[in-house]
């Protein structure tokens, strides 16, 4: 099978949905799949194809994050897709390159599957920073979505949240759900140098009865780590023991640290930067709690990773998403300032041995996660498409 995967980034920009995008290549290739993703490079001045990958020229907007958009009508772009002749075409982006998946959908006659990333309701201050703009912004944002839904012949969200928010949007279609899944051999305890980890903790000052937090991800709005420091600031500030290291970098990075320093959290709360992702695994064994107050996320890789080094998730009460902590097996769930303090004082007083235990137990959680179901599932609705698009067309004649 030849799969065309369309996506508005790939490496080396660094993502939840890059590394997503680049596992779903890995298990298909491995078993014997043939795979083009197409994507957008601001830094091209052509079309150009490398290691499998098509890469589209692209203007940047720096404001979402370092993302580009490419002319998503090119014909020349299309003439190699269809040199390529996929099979299925699978869009992971509703801008330039998924309305170009689309378009070769339409001009080569092939099924196309959509997986829907992101809850764009959280994302539309991007767009329109007042509160009235938003609302104005909203339904025209749903239309657009419903639009794209209705062309696809599969549609894949990882969570019921995305089920949800479709269903919001007016998708009537059926929502296969598929949890994401994501190679975490690097990050089990195992494959994992103690050495380097204890080079880690020195580094950051964590000391053994420590409680060392971690976020990872993207510094934006959407992430709510404004919440976080402040709720962190009112139960915690000056009692050291407590620490939360933020990896990443974003649009809000300079507000964050206004923040932390107005807060006088400078010794408890720091800032990495971007870490390359393979050098991520000390960092996350490192710590032992991951905490987010996010509320946009769907299915988050940066958790996954997390409970595959250990770490006990804490997470702020996500209705349509708490399905990915199971409680006092690998996290909780707060959702107020009161009752993460309380989960955080829970953390502290676990002696040396419960802890390990802890951290086993959630180990062992990820493992529901693995990329044989994950690409098993995704095979089901690629050959269900096809099927389903063949008929379809004879149908028609």
């Amino acid at each position: 099978m030849r799969v065309a995967i369309f996506s508005e980034c790939y490496f080396p920009f660094i993502s939840g949905v890059v590394t997503h995008i680049d596992m779903l290549k890995q298990a298909l290739e491995e078993q014997g799949h043939e795979v083009m993703i197409v994507t957008t490079n601001p830094k091209a001045l052509c079309h150009y194809v490398k290691n499998g990958v098509l890469y589209c020229p692209a203007i940047p907007l720096k404001r979402i994050y370092g993302y580009g958009v490419s002319n998503p009508l090119n014909l020349q772009r299309l003439r190699i897709l269809k040199e390529f002749d996929p099979d299925i075409l699978h869009i992971h982006t509703e801008f330039s390159m998924g309305i170009f998946g689309q378009f070769v959908a339409r001009k080569l006659k092939k099924p196309m599957v959509y997986t829907l990333h992101t809850m764009y309701d959280d994302y539309l201050f991007y767009v329109a920073p007042h509160k009235w703009g938003q609302n104005m912004v909203k339904p025209a944002a749903h239309m657009y979505i419903r639009s794209i839904a209705s062309k696809a012949t599969e549609i894949i969200g990882p969570s019921l949240k995305v089920l949800e928010f479709l269903r919001r949007c007016g998708v009537e279609h059926h929502i296969n759900i598929i949890p994401n899944a994501v190679d975490l051999s690097d990050f089990l305890p195992k494959n994992v140098d103690s050495k380097s980890v204890d080079e880690i903790r020195e580094k950051l000052g964590i000391k053994p009865d420590d409680v060392a937090m971690c976020f990872v991800g993207r510094l934006g709005r959407e992430k709510s780590l404004d919440v976080l420091i402040d709720w962190l600031t009112a139960h915690f500030k000056g009692n050291e023991r407590f620490k939360l290291f933020i990896i990443g970098d974003g649009p809000e990075k300079q507000a964050l640290l206004r923040q932390i320093h107005e807060n006088g959290m400078d010794r408890q709360v720091r800032l990495l930067g971007k870490i390359e992702h393979s050098l991520l695994p000390p960092y996350y064994h490192a710590c032992d709690v991951f905490t987010t107050a996010s509320l946009s996320e769907i299915n988050s890789i940066s958790m996954l990773e997390a409970m595959a080094s250990g770490l006990y998730v804490l997470q702020r009460l996500d209705i349509y998403n708490k399905n990915q902590i199971s409680c006092k097996e690998n996290g909780d769930i707060f959702e107020t300032p009161e009752q993460l303090a309380e989960l955080l004082r829970e953390q502290a007083d676990l002696d040396p041995k419960e802890r390990q235990e802890r951290r086993d137990r959630v180990t062992a959680f990820t493992q529901k996660y693995g990329k044989k179901e994950f690409i098993e599932a995704i095979l089901n609705v690629y050959e269900r498409a096809i099927t389903s698009y063949d008929a379809k067309m004879k149908h028609r004649r």
